[in-house]
């Protein structure tokens, strides 16, 4: 949030807030003639229902909110997972059209979720559930990490989509929110909205918000702070799993130590990776994507728990079975559109397979082996795999500045991308690091954990290269190269953003 706004009165204008306070107080007011007229269960779930609309009339009514000028609609402050207020943004009309378009959209959800259901608007169950007992179906508002109301071995499944790092901060964005919820449902729900803003000290995100002035680094504390909660709520989740149970883990963070993280709290808590399932879930024209390299698809992980007999093993008998697996796996990832930096981090589900399934992993000097290392080898299984299926041949000839070149649009197919990213197709490859990319070949500009490739003209300009006929044939060596010449002046006869390939290698 920008500095100065301290209270969320400051993230709507005036007239936003009159409206909406008068909605609140109109629910308010409705709730004592609807708890008149229906039992408490109805009454409570309408009064639930009316402070939804009202939500989304806050979402879409502040200056947080923007306006969609290719669609022409009003996109709502949460479109971004931040909070960020806008220099212009637009007021829907008051009173009646705001809540009677929002009041729409929300009947209009519940209706999918009727059909999602497959029940009537009007029912009261759910098909198939009515067979079970009132109190064997139990919803409860609990930590991960303290599930003391469960007892040891009696889950048959767990799902659970943990949070990624800081990736979002989901207490200070539901703040947004609760304060509102606090005054129409806090007599309805009084044990959901007891506190004045939301927790954030259990929350399980790394916010170095809260770690600042402590001695030491705000991220570095967050992250530990974020790790050890994982670690505590996966082992929460061994505790009350059956011996036989299962659990999914959804996740699809791109960083490579968040994986790595991850892998290690899971085979930690006594987990082994049984099976993974890449699907395409996140939808590319989210704000929060748009003109970057975002991730698209969703790694499904099966874990079980592991055999207890199950002794420790060696990397060197390990390796050569994590490529072969991932070489094996990566057609059928292919086939279900899974593309892209998407691949590489597809393949890091049967990576896992292999590695978490003896504990500990060592190393021929005997030292403990984490995730990350089988992480490092899937990357490279699925760069050498890409590269014979683009090259139609292996990498003989090819030098490693090539092949990362070659292989850096058909993963990232965006001009920015994350540092990390850079760095590990660059160690996958090998021959050169990130810092050769930038200052000796000027391939790409590197600012703030993010690299952004260089176009032709700009490399012109910064003399990586000369298009004189004479120093071009006298500087460039080698057998191949591919690199993008169609913006280049006086270069015509391709499309924009073709690759022109030469029998060169790139200067």
């Amino acid at each position: 949030m920008q500095p100065g706004i301290d209270r969320w009165d400051k993230v709507f204008n005036q007239r936003q807030l009159l409206t909406l306070v008068t909605y609140a107080e109109i629910i308010n007011e409705a709730k004592a003639l609807i708890q008149a007229e229906f039992e408490w269960e109805k009454a409570e779930a309408i009064a639930t229902y009316l402070a939804l609309v009202l939500d989304r009339c806050v979402d879409k009514n502040c200056r947080l909110s923007h306006l969609n000028t290719a669609k022409g609609s009003v996109e709502g402050a949460m479109g971004q997972h931040s909070l960020n207020l806008m220099w212009n943004y637009p007021e829907v009309g008051l009173y009646g059209l705001l809540w009677g378009y929002q009041a729409e959209c929300t009947v209009s959800d519940y209706l999918k979720l009727c059909a999602l259901f497959g029940t009537q608007p009007s029912a009261t169950g759910i098909p198939g559930i009515e067979q079970w007992e009132p109190k064997s179906i139990q919803i409860d508002a609990a930590s991960a990490d303290s599930l003391y109301h469960i007892p040891d071995k009696s889950v048959d499944a767990i799902v659970t989509d943990p949070p990624y790092y800081s990736t979002i901060q989901y207490a200070e964005l539901s703040d947004f929110f609760y304060v509102w919820q606090k005054r129409t449902l806090g007599d309805i729900h009084p044990n959901l909205f007891y506190s004045e803003l939301t927790d954030k000290d259990r929350e399980a995100v790394a916010n170095p918000s809260r770690f600042r002035n402590m001695g030491a680094s705000p991220e570095e504390l967050a992250n530990r702070d974020y790790e050890t909660k994982m670690a505590l709520a996966f082992a929460e989740h061994y505790r009350v799993l059956r011996d036989d149970g299962v659990m999914t883990v959804q996740f699809n963070h791109k960083d490579s130590g968040a994986w790595d993280v991850l892998a290690k709290s899971l085979i930690d808590a006594g987990f082994e990776i049984t099976a993974s399932w890449a699907v395409s879930t996140e939808n590319p024209q989210n704000l929060h994507q748009a003109q970057k390299n975002s991730v698209s698809s969703t790694v499904l992980l099966v874990c079980r728990k592991r055999d207890l007999n199950a002794g420790q093993a060696w990397w060197d008998d390990l390796r050569p079975e994590v490529a072969n697996l991932v070489e094996q796996r990566a057609p059928e990832f292919e086939e279900n559109d899974i593309t892209g930096i998407d691949l590489y981090l597809s393949a890091f589900g049967p990576a896992l397979k292999v590695f978490s399934r003896s504990w500990p992993v060592l190393s021929s000097s005997g030292d403990e082996v984490r995730p990350e290392q089988a992480f490092a080898e899937a990357r490279k299984a699925i760069a050498s795999y890409r590269f014979r299926k683009l090259a139609q041949t292996d990498t003989a000839g090819f030098d490693p500045l090539t092949q990362w070149y070659f292989l850096a649009w058909d993963a990232f197919r965006a001009r920015e991308f994350p540092f990390d990213e850079v760095r590990q197709l660059a160690l996958a490859i090998g021959g050169f690091s990130v810092a050769d990319l930038a200052k000796t070949y000027k391939l790409l500009d590197s600012a703030s954990g993010t690299c952004k490739l260089l176009t032709p003209q700009q490399r012109l300009k910064k003399r990586a290269f000369s298009v004189r006929e004479q120093e071009f044939s006298a500087r460039v060596t080698g057998r191949w190269t591919a690199r993008y010449y169609s913006d280049l002046p006086g270069r015509t006869g391709h499309p924009a953003g073709a690759p022109v390939y030469e029998s060169h290698r790139l200067s």
